[in-house]
């Protein structure tokens, strides 16, 4: 673990590597995945890769895994008082529709995109402005694209995991809210907790650590730098995503 945040000085700029070739390098080194990146973008296709793979898994996992999730989060709003029955029984009959199946799909292929630009803000204004460094931004687009290429296993597991069980996506859990007790009945703090531990799963730990090595090499910062840096804003993103969680939870 050591060897992931020690200081790394910046590639020589080298011929771009292609993309399946850096897939493969991602997973198993890493520190050279990023090769050719300094000069020449290539943040396209992890994004189309994400998009495809995402879409799919939705598409296929519907039924059996994201409607039950939202049946639930219709049941838990009636319950608190937040819709009244009949809407929420209209709600399902249209989510359960091909309308709104094909809306639910199509929403990522809106957020999926608006995501990555985000993560690249953040890796940018970590490695280019609180580092003081050259990084640009479409580097750090770059860090965030090939980067988040590591948590799509983690979305595919969890999505099969839920259709095998033909539950809710949000009662199957990766990361650190496993060890939470189950509860038929959640309340915002819980929900909330409940998202923060699986904000800190092994596939998003994988993933910044990857993004930490990508942006050092990159900026020619020092690997523990960009460590401290990423981390916090890592953790801040977790623990503002839980407040979103536990504030329109049902009973909330």
């Amino acid at each position: 673990m050591s060897a992931t945040v020690d200081s790394h000085p910046p590639v020589d700029p080298s011929p771009t590597m292609s993309p399946f070739a850096r897939i493969g390098a991602l997973y198993t080194r890493p520190s050279q995945a990023w090769a050719g990146l300094e000069t020449r973008g290539q943040w396209w296709f992890p994004m189309l890769v994400t998009l495809f793979v995402m879409v799919l898994t939705t598409a296929t996992t519907y039924d059996r895994a994201f409607l039950p999730m939202m049946t639930e989060q219709f049941e838990q709003q009636v319950a608190s008082g937040q819709v009244q029955p009949d809407q929420a029984e209209r709600m399902e009959e249209f989510f359960s529709s091909g309308a709104g199946r094909w809306i639910t799909v199509g929403q990522q292929v809106i957020a999926i995109p608006i995501f990555m630009l985000i993560s690249a803000l953040f890796v940018w204004v970590a490695g280019g402005f609180m580092l003081g460094t050259k990084l640009t931004y479409r580097q750090a687009l770059d860090v965030a694209a090939w980067a988040g290429l590591i948590g799509l296993p983690g979305y595919v597991l969890t999505s099969a995991i839920a259709w095998f069980r033909n539950a809710s996506m949000q009662d199957v859990h990766l990361g650190l809210a496993v060890l939470l007790p189950e509860s038929e009945t959640s309340s915002g703090l819980m929900r909330g907790l409940t998202v923060f531990l699986d904000w800190l799963g092994p596939f998003a730990i994988w993933s910044l650590v990857v993004a930490i090595i990508g942006t050092a090499t990159l900026s020619g910062a020092p690997r523990k730098s960009v460590a401290w840096i990423l981390s916090g804003l890592f953790l801040v993103g977790g623990v503002f995503m839980a407040a979103l969680a536990a504030r329109f939870s049902p009973g909330g």
